[in-house]
C-alpha cells in the first residue's frame, strides 16, 4: 500500500499508527528493566577505559580544557534551545525526542562544569539549574506510571514512588506540570542566550578576535552540534526494539532539514570571515587567517570544515534524511566536529598537540556516554505523558476497561471512566453548575480542556517564576554592588554593561528554582485518586469525604446522560489518595 494523501503531503505520521496508550507504558516499562545487550555491555567496558585514560592524560591537555568548556556548554546550550524552542511553540513532533535532548542537555551541562571556566562560570550554572528542573519535572507522570507496574522490582518502585511524590494526574496537577515545564524552558533558553554571549566575549578578549560574526557563528555552532547529538541519539533510538513507533521517520526526515538549515547557516559564517579577512583585513588578520588555513590552527580548522560542516550537505538527499543510519553518523560528525571550531578560538599548545586534543575530546565523551547509559537504564528515553498526548490525538481507538470495573456501589465516594477527555467535559456541561461539586478529573495525559471546564487556573507557577527571577536577578547584582570598591558613582558605566549578562543568567536560575518549588507544593498538596486500574483512561471523582451532594445522587445524574453527551462508561467508589 502506497503512502496516503497526508503522508504525500506531510510526511510521516508523527507517531506510528500501532502506538496505543497502554502500550506507550508498557514499553517503557520493558525497556528500564531489558538486560543489557551486546552493546551496552561492551560500551559499559570501553567508556571507563576512556574515561581513565582522559584522567591520566589530564596534565598534557592544557590549553584545550578551554576549547572543550565551549564544546560541551555549545552542546548543552543547543539540546535546551532547540527542546525550549519546540515546547514553547507547542510543536507535536517534539514528544518523541525530549526526552533524549533534556537528558543530553543535562549530561552535556555536568561535564562542562567539570571543565575550568574561560571566564564567568555564573551562565553555566544557570544552565545546568534550568536543565536539571527541566529533566525533573518532565519524568514526574511517567515515574508516577512506573510505580504502578506490577513487574517493577520494590527498590525502584519505592524511588519511583518518593521521585513522583503525590502525582495522580489530576487537572489541576496537569495543569501546574505543563506550566512548570514551559517557565522552566523559558528560563533554559535565557541562561543559553547568557551563556553563549558570556563565551563570545571571552573568547574574543582570549583570541584577540573582535569580528561582528564570532557571537553567531557561537550561537550557530551550539545548536547545530545540539541537533547533530539528539539526531544522533534519535537514530540509535529508532533502532532500539520497541522505539521504532515513537521516533518516526518523520523525526528523522525534519532532524536531517534541521541540521541542513544550520550547516549552510555555519558554512556562510566561516567561509565569509575567511573572505572578508583575506580581501579586506589587516595585516594581523590575514596573518591569522594563514595560521588558521595552512599553520598550527590548520588541523582543527580543516577538521571543523570537512567534519563538521560539509557533511551535511549530503542531508540534501531525501532518502539520506530518512535513513537512520546515514543521519546518525552524519548528526555524530557534527557533534564531533563542533569540538574543532573552539579549538580554533584558544593558542595550540607548543608540543603534544595530538595527544592533548585526542584526550580533551575522548574522555568528557566517555563521561557523557555513561552518563546517558545511566540515565536511561533508570528512566524512560521517551516521555509516556507526552507520548499518549500524541496517541490520544491521532490514534483513537475504542476503550476497554478491565472485567469488574463497576465495582462497589459509590456511597462514599465516585469515580468515574470516561473514554475521551471531550466526554468527561460533555459529562461536566450536563451536571450543569458545578460550585458546588468538589469534583477533580483525572488523565493519563494534559488536560487543558477538562481544567478549564474545572475553571482551573493554577498561576502560582508562573508568578513564583518570576518572582524567582527578579530576586536572583537582583540579588546578583545587590553582591556585585557590594563587592565593587568605592561607591555606585565609581563603578563605570562599561562595567554595569558587563553585568547585564550574568545578572540575566542569575535570573533565568531563580525562576527555574521557583518554578520548580511551586510545582513541588503542588504535587504534596493532598487528592483524590483514580482507581489504580483506571490510570489508562479519563475519570471524574467526587471526593469521599464530602458532605454534599452524596456520590450516589450525582451518579444517578450521570446514569441519566444521554450516551453521546457524556455518560461514563463505568462508576465506581473512589478512594482518598495514599
Amino acid at each position: 500500500m502506497g503512502p496516503s494523501a497526508d503522508e504525500r503531503l506531510l510526511g510521516p505520521p508523527v507517531v506510528s499508527p500501532t502506538v496505543t496508550v497502554a502500550g506507550i507504558g508498557a514499553a517503557a516499562a520493558r525497556a528500564v528493566l531489558a538486560p543489557a545487550g551486546p552493546a551496552r555491555r561492551l560500551a559499559q567496558i570501553a567508556l571507563p577505559v576512556a574515561l581513565l585514560g582522559w584522567l591520566v592524560l589530564a596534565p598534557v591537555q592544557a590549553p584545550f580544557p578551554a576549547a572543550g568548556f565551549g564544546w560541551w556548554a555549545g552542546l548543552a546550550s543547543g539540546c535546551l534551545t532547540i527542546f525550549g524552542l519546540l515546547l514553547l511553540a507547542r510543536v507535536d513532533w517534539r514528544c518523541g525526542i525530549g526526552r533524549l535532548a533534556q537528558t543530553a542537555a543535562l549530561a552535556a551541562c555536568l561535564v562542562a562544569l567539570l571543565h575550568p571556566a574561560p571566564g564567568d562560570r555564573t551562565a553555566l550554572i544557570a544552565l545546568t539549574l534550568c536543565a536539571l528542573g527541566l529533566w525533573a519535572a518532565a519524568l514526574v507522570p511517567d515515574l508516577a506510571d512506573l510505580r504502578a507496574r506490577p513487574e517493577m522490582p520494590p527498590w525502584r518502585a519505592r524511588l519511583y514512588r518518593r521521585a513522583a511524590l503525590r502525582w495522580h494526574g489530576s487537572a489541576r496537577q496537569w495543569l501546574a506540570w505543563e506550566r512548570a515545564c514551559r517557565a522552566l524552558a523559558l528560563a533554559g533558553l535565557l541562561a543559553a542566550f547568557a551563556l553563549q554571549t558570556d563565551l563570545a566575549l571571552t573568547l574574543a578578549s582570549l583570541g584577540d578576535r573582535s569580528d561582528t560574526l564570532l557571537p553567531v557563528a557561537l550561537v550557530v555552532g551550539a545548536v547545530l552540534s545540539g541537533a547533530g547529538l539528539i539526531a544522533a541519539l534519535a537514530a540509535a533510538l529508532r533502532r532500539a526494539p520497541g522505539f521504532d513507533g515513537f521516533v518516526t521517520g518523520r523525526h528523522l526526515d525534519i532532524l536531517g532539514r534541521l541540521i541542513l538549515a544550520l550547516g549552510l547557516a555555519g558554512l556562510y559564517c566561516h567561509v565569509t570571515e575567511a573572505v572578508v579577512a583575506g580581501l579586506y583585513g589587516a595585516p594581523p588578520e590575514r596573518a591569522a587567517l594563514a595560521e588558521r588555513l595552512a599553520g598550527t590552527g590548520a588541523p582543527a580548522f580543516w577538521t571543523l570544515l570537512g567534519v563538521g560542516l560539509l557533511p551535511t550537505q549530503a542531508l540534501w538527499v531525501g532518502a539520506a534524511r530518512h535513513s537512520p543510519v546515514t543521519l546518525g553518523l552524519v548528526g555524530a560528525l557534527v557533534a564531533l566536529g563542533a569540538g574543532a571550531g573552539h579549538v580554533l578560538l584558544v593558542p595550540p599548545p607548543a608540543t603534544g598537540y595530538a595527544a592533548a586534543l585526542l584526550a580533551e575530546m575522548a574522555g568528557p565523551a566517555a563521561l557523557f556516554g555513561l552518563g546517558l547509559i545511566a540515565a536511561f537504564r533508570l528512566v524512560p528515553a521517551v516521555s509516556v505523558a507526552e507520548m499518549r498526548g500524541l496517541a490520544l490525538m491521532h490514534n483513537r481507538r475504542p476503550v476497554t476497561l478491565p472485567a469488574g470495573a463497576a465495582g462497589p456501589p459509590p456511597e462514599a465516594g465516585l469515580a468515574a471512566a470516561f473514554a475521551s477527555e471531550a466526554a468527561l467535559v460533555e459529562a461536566l456541561r450536563g451536571l450543569g453548575t458545578l460550585d458546588a461539586l468538589p469534583l477533580e478529573a483525572h488523565g493519563p495525559a494534559p488536560m487543558p480542556e477538562a481544567a478549564a471546564a474545572l475553571r482551573r487556573d493554577e498561576r502560582a507557577v508562573r508568578e513564583a517564576a518570576l518572582v524567582g527571577g527578579a530576586l536572583a536577578g537582583l540579588a546578583f547584582l545587590a553582591a556585585e554592588v557590594l563587592r565593587a570598591p568605592g561607591s555606585l558613582s565609581d563603578i563605570p558605566a562599561l562595567a554595569w554593561a558587563r553585568l547585564a549578562i550574568p545578572a540575566l543568567a542569575a535570573a533565568a536560575a531563580g525562576a527555574a528554582l521557583g518554578a520548580g518549588a511551586a510545582l513541588a507544593w503542588h504535587l504534596r498538596r493532598p487528592a483524590a485518586a483514580p482507581p489504580s486500574d483506571w490510570r489508562e483512561v479519563f475519570v471524574l471523582t467526587l471526593m469521599p469525604d464530602t458532605q454534599s451532594p452524596s456520590a450516589g445522587a450525582l451518579a444517578r445524574r450521570l446514569s441519566a446522560l444521554p450516551e453521546k453527551a457524556g455518560r461514563p462508561l463505568a462508576l465506581r467508589r473512589a478512594e482518598p489518595a495514599s
